[in-house]
């Protein structure tokens, strides 16, 4: 991804420490406001996806010139009119704007007004207030590093009065992670279901030994880390997560503790699926993905038995499985840094704070699957209604979060952001869809994207065609595709280009371009990193839809 960084200190350091993404340097110094304000300048020249704005608290008071508070804050206000001008002209583009730390810079007397205080608060709400209300601004919380390593460690004042360069070695290093990490959110997929053990996990003790009144589990004392350790949980589900069981245990017991216990956390109804009984965990957890229409490469497994741990890393190795804190004291700091590491987020939609619900609904379906007499008769009594039309303004951040994420039906697995999108909106020669799913059990959400591209006066090719898996085994995606195939016969199209790039993880992509009918296939040269070729299937409008499988859901216009 390209981004770049520009600051009022010396940066060339840090940039170098972000790793897996393309880094401008922007002129800074006296000059960023120029860089931010001006169109043409470097910045906006380099036309990057995300622009980190990192601003150094000291200097920014010292060149307000003006120590007391009301003059700090406007000059302050009038920085931020500035980023807030760059953020509204450049929508497509994440901008992350430093907090502030701002170190001692006046001589005083305890009776005196801290304005380095006044400063960082004065910041930090109008800051806050922006990101608020400009979807593509963020607060990057600068100051939070600071406290957390210190300043000793986060700045040096030799590396600053020798080379201009503000931060020390560590502070430069957790900088860095932490941009990288936000780089990372937007063009990978991170992890979506985070399966937890109980017995010493989420509370202390052996419940089905130890009763309901032994576990440790508690307001204050010993007991107050496992409840401090589900409320984490719980803000993890209210960012997205999907919560999973696995435990080994008297499923009664567990239940009990769940409804009776006056300080657990969390509820059953918190949990997409409960996986209570004495088979090996291995085999629990491959049968909640299968469940859940979930792979395994999004699971995150949290145990305190590290025989357990082993077992799931070794019959399971897509599973990220994390070393379990030696002292229980550190679960709530435990549970941050999962969620740094492999649930972070830039923003949680309304979908996603929906999703536990979403996979609930998906368990339901998966029970009336296997009683259904047959599969047809299973779909015809779904009652699915697909709504499908053109990517609106506020569809660009799920189509963007939809190519980065999908992977199992994914066609070309090609990842854009929601830059590249609003790209594709913008040209005569692309068509961007969305469609969201609902039956009986309620609504899937926008769940499937389409990017045709008009190649020629009468052909178009598919340069994305992808589904979550929550909806796959419906045939949704025959019904789409042979609803855009009506609207590009309508507009003079008349000859067809479907590409399929395998990976290890969409094989179900491959078997939808294999039940289409009428076209021939064309396979590309073979990739020398990747070990695989594209392969093309070309399709003749003129002779009809290529679709034959029958429609189960009912799709209509938004």
């Amino acid at each position: 991804m390209k981004a770049a960084l520009i600051s009022n200190v010396n940066v060339e350091s840090l940039a170098r420490r972000i790793e897996g993404h393309e880094v401008f340097i922007a002129g800074g110094y006296g000059a960023w406001t120029q860089e931010l304000a001006n169109p043409s300048s470097d910045l906006w020249s380099f036309d990057p996806s995300a622009v980190f704005l990192l601003l150094d608290g000291a200097e920014l008071a010292l060149k307000a010139g003006d120590a007391s508070f009301e003059g700090l804050a406007a000059a302050l206000d009038e920085h931020l009119s500035w980023i807030q001008g760059a953020a509204e002209s450049h929508p497509s583009a994440k901008i992350f704007v430093s907090t502030l730390d701002v170190p001692r810079q006046w001589l005083r007397s305890l009776k005196s007004r801290v304005a380095e205080r006044h400063v960082e608060h004065h910041w930090y709400a109008r800051l806050t207030a922006l990101s608020e209300a400009l979807p593509n601004m963020y607060a990057f919380d600068v100051k939070a590093i600071v406290e957390t390593i210190g300043r000793p460690q986060f700045y040096s004042a030799k590396r600053w009065y020798v080379g201009g360069m503000r931060y020390g070695i560590q502070g430069e290093k957790d900088l860095a992670r932490e941009m990288t990490r936000m780089l990372d959110v937007l063009v990978r997929a991170g992890k979506k279901l985070l399966v937890l053990d109980l017995d010493h996990t989420l509370w202390g003790g052996i419940v089905g030994e130890d009763g309901i009144n032994g576990i440790a589990l508690s307001a204050t004392g010993p007991g107050a880390r496992y409840k401090d350790f589900q409320r984490r949980v719980r803000q993890l589900k209210e960012l997205g997560v999907i919560l999973a069981v696995v435990s080994k245990n008297n499923e009664a017991d567990v239940l009990e503790v769940f409804d009776k216990h006056p300080d657990m956390v969390l509820r059953k109804d918190d949990f997409a699926m409960m996986k209570v009984n004495w088979a090996p965990k291995p085999q629990n957890i491959a049968e909640l993905a299968q469940d859940l229409d979930l792979g395994t490469d999004s699971f995150v497994f949290i145990d305190d038995n590290p025989v357990e741990r082993e077992a799931v890393r070794s019959a399971l190795p897509d599973v990220v499985v994390p070393e379990f804190p030696a002292d229980t004291c550190d679960l709530p700091q435990f549970l941050e840094q999962i969620q740094r590491d492999h649930f972070f987020v830039l923003a949680a939609t309304e979908e996603d704070r929906k999703r536990t619900e979403t996979y609930l609904q998906n368990a339901k379906r998966s029970v009336e699957r296997n009683a259904a007499g047959s599969v047809e008769e299973f779909l015809a009594a779904l009652k699915t209604k697909i709504t499908l039309g053109r990517v609106t303004d506020d569809d660009v951040a799920r189509a963007a979060q939809l190519t980065q994420k999908t992977n199992q039906f994914n066609l070309t697995t090609r990842r854009y952001t929601e830059q590249d999108v609003q790209r594709f909106r913008n040209s005569r020669d692309y068509s961007v869809y969305l469609a969201s799913v609902s039956d009986k059990y309620g609504d899937n959400g926008k769940v499937l994207l389409a990017i045709v591209h008009k190649v020629g006066n009468d052909t178009a090719e598919l340069d994305t065609f992808l589904m979550s898996c929550r909806v796959m085994g419906r045939f949704i995606e025959d019904q789409v595709l042979d609803h855009l195939v009506r609207e590009l016969r309508g507009s003079g199209v008349s000859k067809l280009l479907v590409h399929y790039t395998p990976t290890k993880k969409n094989p179900p992509a491959k078997a939808f371009c294999e039940r289409l009918q009428g076209g021939v296939a064309t396979h590309g040269a073979q990739d020398p990193q990747q070990g695989t070729a594209t392969t093309t299937w070309t399709f003749d409008l003129t002779q009809g839809s290529p679709v034959t499988t029958p429609a189960y859901a009912e799709i209509m216009s938004r």
